[in-house]
């Protein structure tokens, strides 16, 4: 297989889910694939976006709802994008600073991410009935897994976040220093951001993204249509080293971790990097430690697979939130832009893959097996706060 590119840049944002790339290069993954990369540390979701639309980055990490928006035009230029591979999932939290979060003990000292939610509902009614400011929270984009799990986990309580808080956008590397400035009182973001708030006595992390949605999508590896296009086996050769990245990290993350910090990727101590993946973030009103296991899934669960059915409940939310019009085609943009077709023409003689690219979201609150090509692939827990199950839309593509 010729190679149309070999030498590659590629754009990443200093998140502890950057970590497929991170391995991919330093433990000669792209090499061995015949790449020649550079990793691109940016500063903002949208330098990345813009990067990749004007061809100053070959591919990047990319929020999973990002490419969509991009797709259709949303908050820039439209430039048809893609994806053909996950980066893995959850590895996002609620942080509130100690402020909130004693006034917040004052009405539930529960385990629950909803009585959490229920809580924080009681101080903003009560902010707006007393004529306060509303609690301002920042997410890391408009168009971003963040955006629309915080959304999620406050209108469960009945927060209404288009009326009842003032919703702000900050890179993810910027939230420490707004809550400690007090420009906002929580954040919502990937690690190792909501760790590092909690080691600096900032603030304290209240929710995880798996406790909105277990298992949920957050970056995956975006590029162009046309530069996948124009360079199609290069695209398969980034992919070949990201799966074997992804794959290493499952069986050796302690490693990978400090891969991360010795390469500088992420410039915050290791001890903040490893906690929420050994089990010593406390998370909730009641500060109890969290599962290791299931705060970061780089390649079990078939991690990796795009699936359209997930894309398609991002559609759902932009819809909700009034993004984009409620006619819009949800099934052929979720089709166009969620690749699943290539990711089977790059790994199906490996293993056993979906029979089907779409999966009800929603139904399993434990591991569960759907039928593949070569036997049964084991899927993890997709429950969603609340219990509410998402029926994908077939489409004619």
């Amino acid at each position: 297989m010729t190679l149309e590119k070999t030498t590659l840049r590629l754009g990443y944002i200093p998140l502890t889910d950057c970590l497929p790339l991170v391995v991919a290069q330093e433990q000669g993954f792209f090499a061995a694939h015949g790449l020649t990369v550079e990793l691109c540390c940016e500063a903002s979701w949208a330098n990345i976006r813009d990067k990749l639309i004007v061809g100053h980055l070959d591919g990047a990490q990319v929020l999973a709802p990002m490419l969509l928006a991009a797709s259709l035009g949303l908050g820039g230029l439209r430039k048809p994008m893609l994806t053909a591979f996950s980066l893995g999932l959850n590895g996002n939290g609620i942080t509130v600073s100690n402020r909130l979060f004693a006034e917040l003990r004052q009405h539930s000292v529960s385990d629950s991410a909803l009585d959490a939610a229920q809580a924080l509902a009681t101080v903003v009614h009560s902010r707006t009935a007393n004529d306060q400011d509303p609690l301002v929270i920042a997410t890391v984009f408009p168009f971003s897994s963040h955006n629309y799990l915080l959304r999620y986990w406050l209108s469960a309580a009945g927060i209404d976040p288009t009326r009842d808080i003032k919703l702000v956008a900050l890179p993810p590397q910027q939230m420490v220093d707004n809550l400690r400035l007090e420009h906002i009182d929580a954040f919502c973001v990937g690690e190792p951001w909501n760790s590092c708030a909690v080691a600096m006595g900032l603030g304290r992390c209240l929710v995880t993204g798996y406790e909105i949605w277990q298992n949920g999508p957050e970056k995956v590896f975006g590029v162009t249509e046309q530069w996948h296009e124009e360079n199609p086996n290069t695209h398969a050769a980034v992919l070949r080293a990201l799966d074997q990245a992804a794959a290493w990290i499952e069986n050796n993350l302690s490693a990978a971790l400090q891969l991360l910090d010795r390469g500088h990727y992420v410039e915050v101590p290791l001890e903040w990097l490893a906690q929420p993946l050994t089990g010593d973030l406390r998370v909730g009103l009641a500060q109890n430690r969290r599962d290791a296991e299931s705060f970061h899934v780089f390649h079990r669960y078939m991690a990796n697979f795009p699936w359209r059915s997930q894309a398609q409940w991002f559609l759902q939310q932009m819809q909700r939130w009034r993004q984009i019009p409620a006619d819009t085609d949800i099934a052929a943009v979720a089709a166009r832009v969620y690749r699943a077709d290539f990711y089977r023409d790059v790994f199906e003689s490996t293993r056993s893959l979906p029979l089907l690219d779409m999966k009800p979201e929603g139904e399993h609150e434990s591991a569960w097996t759907m039928a593949g090509t070569k036997g049964d692939v084991t899927i993890g827990p997709d429950r969603f706060i609340g219990g509410a199950i998402f029926q994908p839309l077939q489409s004619d593509s």
